[in-house]
This record gives structure tokens, sequence and C-alpha cells, in this order.
């Protein structure tokens, strides 16, 4: 992925410019990574052509990391969404207690074309819970990860010097005994 400064020199940004390549955008910390994992996926549940630029207007709103958002827009792709979109449709058509269309043997463009006024709003409505569900579930599930993996971490410090206390080296790791006792420079202890 290009850094965000070959891309700010790029032209075209037009009214999105400097706000989208702020550096806090572009940062990877806790709270805006984990935003942009409900704006992220949100997006890529919504039915809607350019679901990336709508995932960057959005990031600049929240103040979440620009290059998670756009990027988990990729998790309906041309091979994930004619699942998604019939799983979504099926969401949308319970929750708005109307009768789902029965599928013909064959889906054509055609057909969806001709059933489109039919099946758009339980598409929608589908897709916004969907979209809102599993954002809300990305960004609690990594906000729990994130804190376990730093937990992780800090146990792991702690265990450290006990480490170094039973190879019996000193506390402070600087000094150095060779086996006749003498004191060792930090230039030969190193």
């Amino acid at each position: 992925m290009p850094s965000a400064q070959r891309l700010h020199h790029m032209r075209g940004w037009g009214f999105l410019g400097e706000k989208l390549f702020a550096h806090d955008l572009w940062h990877f910390n806790r709270k805006t990574v984990s935003y942009a994992f409900l704006n992220g996926i949100f997006w890529a549940c919504m039915p809607i052509p350019f679901q990336m630029v709508g995932a960057a207007i959005t990031a600049l709103i929240l103040r979440c990391n620009v290059p998670v958002s756009v990027g988990l827009c990729w998790l309906t792709n041309p091979i994930t969404m004619p699942p998604y979109f019939v799983i979504a449709y099926t969401v949308g058509a319970w929750i708005l207690n109307s009768e789902a269309l029965s599928l013909p043997n064959e889906i054509t463009q055609a057909w969806i074309q001709e059933q489109l006024a039919l099946i758009w709003l339980p598409l929608l409505s589908g897709s916004i819970l969907i979209g809102v569900s599993m954002g809300f579930f990305g960004l609690v599930s990594l906000r729990l990860w994130w804190r376990w993996r730093v937990n992780h971490e800090w146990k792991r410090r702690r265990r450290f010097p006990r480490f170094i206390r039973r190879s019996g080296a000193d506390h402070d790791a600087i000094r150095t005994v060779d086996r006749s006792g003498r004191r060792l420079d930090d230039h030969e202890s190193q």
C-alpha cells in the first residue's frame, strides 16, 4: 500500500485534500483502528458502488484510521457479494415481515433489474442491520483483543527480570563479573 505522503502528492483529492492526510488518521492505535473496523465493515455491507469513498469520508468524520477503513471495504468483493446480498435480502425481508422472493434457477442481470423495485428495501434494511451489528462486533472484538495483547505483553515483560535473576546476571544487566571476580568495563561486557 502506498504511504500517506505518496498519496498526498497525487492530484485529484479535491475537497478532501489536507483533511484526508492528517497524521492522526493514518496512525495505528486502539481507538483509531477499532473505529476503523466499525466504519469499514459497515461500508463493506452497503449494497452501493464506491463504498471506499463513503468509508474515507466517514473516517474523516469519526477520526479513525483511513487505510483500515478503506481496506475493510474489500470484505465484499465480486466473489463474496452474491452470497452476501442473498443473506442481506433474506434478513431484510424477515425484518420487514415481508415474503422473500423465490430465486430462479439462473440469476441474470435482467432478472435483477426487473426485481429491483421489489428487492431494494429489504436488501437495504438487511444490509444496514448486518453492517451495524457486524461493525460493532468488529469494534468490540478488536478492543478486547488489543487489551488482551497489551496485558499479555506486560506479563511477558514482568517475567523477563526473573529470567535474568535465575541466570545469575545482575538485575540492572549493566555490569558483568567474570570468573576471576574483577569487574568488566561496559565496553568489554557488551
